[in-house]
């Protein structure tokens, strides 16, 4: 083999090495050890939608609040469906489900203002 092809080869070795890892993570932004993996993938996992309690989070930002014509929302979430899944509203809904979407099914909260920045900041990316 030349040296070039040596080259080559090390290059694309060196390019599948992150990538295999990258897929390995899951979704973009949900690396194991993130907030948005810790918190919220569980329940909002890319399982099939009948093997998890929430609906997808995939291009959640910036869609209208209870957008997913497969999940069955509840009635504080339907009432905000004129409105988007924006930065503020995001921050809302993380900080105390209910009181912002009153009768969410969504139990749990991120009360710490750093998190749920992260956890936005996630969302943003999941495509």
């Amino acid at each position: 083999m030349n040296t070039r092809r040596k080259v080559l080869s090390a290059a694309i070795a060196g390019l599948a090495i992150p990538a295999v890892m990258l897929l390995a993570q899951g979704p973009a932004g949900a690396q194991d050890g993130s907030a948005l993996q810790k918190k919220c993938m569980g329940c909002h996992g890319d399982a099939a939608p009948a093997a998890i309690k929430g609906p997808s989070l995939k291009g959640v930002f910036g869609k209208s609040v209870a957008a997913d014509k497969a999940y069955a929302y509840s009635d504080g979430l339907k009432a905000k469906a004129s409105q988007k899944w924006t930065q503020q509203n995001l921050d809302a809904f993380l900080a105390d489900p209910n009181t912002w979407a009153p009768g969410t099914k969504m139990k749990g909260k991120a009360a710490d203002p750093a998190e749920r920045a992260a956890i936005i900041e996630s969302l943003k990316t999941l495509k």
